[in-house]
This record gives C-alpha cells, structure tokens and sequence, in this order.
C-alpha cells in the first residue's frame, strides 16, 4: 500500500469513536505508531499539519502536537544559550557536546515538559519531528516515560523508518532497543 492511501486510511480509522475511546486494547496503553519511508518526511508533515486544522473545525477532534525536535530545542534553551553551547563544543569536541545535551534532555525533564503541554483538553495527541530528534533523545524513551501522562487518551507516533511490532529502527538504520507497548497503526507499504 503506498503511502499516499495508508495516509487516507490513516485519517478515516482515527476519527472513529472506537479508536478515540481505546475500544478493543483491553487494559494495554493506547501508543500507536505510524512508520513510514524517510524521504516521505515533507508528505507526512503536511498531511499532519492539515488533519489538525481539518479534525478540530469538521470532526470537533482536539488533537495534540508534540514536535519532539522543538520539544528538545526549547528545553536545551531554557538551560543554555546558543553561545555556551558553541564554546563547549569548541573546548571538549561534539561527542562531548551530545552526552551533555542528553544529560539535559533527561527523562523527567523531557516528560514534565509534555505534561505542561498536556494541561489542555485534547482527544488525540500526535508525537512528531522523532527524526530530527535524534541522536538528542531516543523516540522509544520517550514513549517509556508518559503513559502516565498520557493515561488514557490515544497518542500516534509518527516514525521516519520502521516499526517491527516488536522494535523500531530509525531511518530503516538504527536499531532501537525493543518497545513492545505500542501497536502498528496501519498496514506497511509496499
């Protein structure tokens, strides 16, 4: 199926009341996640960017984006300018520089920052910009850490790369240690 029309299936299976009310999980966490080619990263942007606008005016379908890439920037910022980041960079190297931002970008950090966000009444919640993302902060810990968030309220997120049923690989490269809560949302393309 190409994505194009997992896409269009896409916006038609998570407008339904069954989906948004997390009917058929029994008591599993309601983590979806859409994957898809790489190169398709402008495609997807603009489609999610359009089902925002279109479920909130048509459908009355509140849904949430939490552009993961941003999300970083923005905490990073809180804590560093953009000054002290290039002079650490320049004195102890890159790789120094990444370990340094994933200390800031922790876990509770990264999670008490998606709780503020979440204060709104939303129905859906997309979690996007993974991608960019990385190597800052892994999709897969995030998703570990906001179940408790999240509760019951479905959240989709979208993958530049594959997603097993069993494990994600960023970009189709990168393996990703095994997450096992979330589901396939649509069927892989062909």
């Amino acid at each position: 199926m190409k994505l194009e029309e997992r896409l269009e299936l896409f916006k038609e299976n998570i407008k339904t009341t069954d989906f948004l009310d997390c009917k058929g999980l029994g008591n599993e966490i309601p983590y979806w996640i859409f994957d898809y080619e790489p190169e398709k990263e402008l495609l997807v942007r603009d489609t999610i960017e359009k089902m925002i606008s279109s479920f909130e005016s048509k459908h009355s379908i509140k849904i949430v984006e939490i552009n993961l890439y941003n999300l970083c920037l923005k905490i990073l910022n809180q804590k560093l300018t953009d000054e002290k980041i290039i002079q650490f960079e320049k004195k102890k190297g890159s790789d120094a520089l990444l370990e340094k931002i994933r200390l800031i970008l922790n876990q509770e950090t990264t999670k008490k920052e998606i709780t503020e966000i979440l204060k709104v009444d939303y129905n859906l919640l997309f979690l996007t910009g993974v991608g960019n993302a990385w190597p800052m902060t892994r999709a897969h810990s995030v998703l570990n850490n906001l179940h408790s968030v999240t509760g019951k309220k479905p959240l989709v997120m979208f993958y530049p790369g594959k997603f097993s049923g069993l494990d994600l690989s960023l970009f189709g490269e990168f393996k990703s240690k095994n997450y096992y809560r979330a589901f396939r949302l649509m069927p892989e393309a062909m």
